[in-house]
């Protein structure tokens, strides 16, 4: 791409040409390149994504006297309000439109602008906004505007800000969630306003591993497409090398009922395993369901890989022991009065091992626990008196039970098969 430019002086043209291609060559980065247009426009400048999302800023960026740019600044995007006038003063539809930067003013902002449209093959992808705040604009800053957009534009080719980019608007605004950028519940509601998102009540992250994907039957971008269209009301960008939704419905139950199923018939026939969070119902909380739906992928691969759909509502508790883990040996967190019953149970060849799990997850329920174990009534509460004896234990009581089911959790994670 041709970075000369004309009435511009050929010293200075030269060397800003010469200057930002070595940038470009030494990929120095988005911020080398920033800092560098700093210089040429001797005035600050912002580059905005097409949600509006500010990608870039030169520093330093606050000015106390004008609002609209300040916005930005604090928030990392244009309010909602600043946006609605743009639109209705035609402003967005005349940066695409326009093939080079131009001067714009207007009674919202204070210092005048230069608006240009950063492209790549024609389709613009974000805008640049020079305030001249530092010094009055002079015709040859057009052309100086005009060669760094094209300079962006060649990095933006280079950096994932376009990897695996369909020009969704909803991306950016997604990978802020996904990162914990956005935390503050008024922004979600301007961005959602201005990207004229709608989400329903219930909420879902979905992660899905796309390691055995083959690029070669199918494009990534259509997989991606496929999934949205696979769960209603779905939004899915390809983030960290997987496959991330954040799913809304009204119905939570439904949701998990149906459309799941058919999700997991999708995900078994492409040879692809998935996790999913709990519910939750503040968009704020994103990252923190991702992390849980990311558990859930880890660990159902590593507990029950013949599964290709993992919800983290089974696996919480093997992520607190995965958690535990990190201290130490884990067997360590065994209850030891569960480790001598083991022990009692490989000595004399009985099962009573078995027995307590299954009166356990049967909620101590005899009559339930005993028709699992096909044996009498009379014969399991045999039993549970003689496990109390050999454990010396009270069943009982609560917090013991709940220690006793963790510890058989952490025996099902680290795979050690019982007696």
């Amino acid at each position: 791409m041709d970075l000369n430019n004309a009435n511009i002086p050929v010293i200075d043209q030269t060397k800003y040409a010469l200057r930002l291609l070595e940038l470009l060559a030494q990929e120095s980065g988005l911020e080398q390149i920033v800092e560098m247009g700093y210089e040429m426009l001797g005035n600050p400048f912002s580059i905005n994504d097409m949600s509006n999302k500010c990608i870039a800023i030169t520093s330093p960026a606050q000015l106390n006297d004008d609002p609209v740019w300040n916005e930005v600044v604090t928030s990392g995007y244009t309010s909602f309000t600043s946006w609605s006038f743009y639109v209705s003063n035609k402003l967005v539809e005349l940066v695409d439109k326009n093939e080079s930067p131009f001067f714009w003013t207007d009674t919202y902002s204070k210092y005048p602008r230069i608006m240009g449209s950063i492209k790549i093959s024609n389709k613009q992808i974000a805008c640049i906004a020079v305030c001249a705040h530092e010094r009055p604009f002079q015709e040859s800053d057009l052309e100086l505007t005009s060669l760094l957009c094209k300079a962006l534009s060649i990095e933006l080719q280079k950096n994932e800000f376009i990897h695996y980019s369909r020009g969704l608007l909803h991306e950016g605004f997604t990978e802020d969630l996904l990162e914990g950028k956005v935390t503050d519940e008024k922004v979600v509601s301007e961005r959602l306003r201005i990207l004229n998102l709608k989400f329903k009540r219930n909420l879902f992250v979905l992660t899905i591993d796309i390691s055995n994907f083959s690029s070669s039957q199918t494009s990534l971008t259509f997989m991606r497409n496929e999934f949205e269209k696979k769960i209603n009301n779905s939004k899915a960008v390809v983030y960290a090398e997987k496959i991330v939704m954040i799913i809304s419905c009204d119905n939570e139950k439904h949701f998990l009922k149906n459309e799941i199923t058919s999700l997991k018939e999708f995900l078994k026939s492409n040879n692809m395993y998935a996790g999913i969070s709990r519910c939750f119902y503040s968009l704020v909380e994103v990252q923190h369901h991702y992390f849980q739906s990311l558990n859930a992928l880890k660990l159902g691969m590593h507990i029950n890989k013949e599964a290709v759909l993992f919800s983290y509502e089974d696996y919480a508790i093997y992520h607190f022991t995965d958690q535990c883990s990190s201290g130490g040996d884990l067997k360590e967190n065994c209850h030891p009065a569960l480790l001598r019953l083991i022990e009692y149970d490989r000595q004399n060849n009985t099962n009573y091992t078995r027995s307590l799990y299954t009166y356990i997850l049967s909620s101590k329920n005899v009559t339930e626990s005993a028709s699992t174990l096909n044996i009498h009534r009379n014969t399991m509460f045999y039993r549970i008196g003689k496990i109390e004896d050999v454990m010396n234990v009270d069943l009982n009581n609560s917090n013991i039970l709940l220690l006793l089911h963790l510890s058989f959790k952490i025996l099902e994670f680290l795979k050690i098969p019982l007696p």
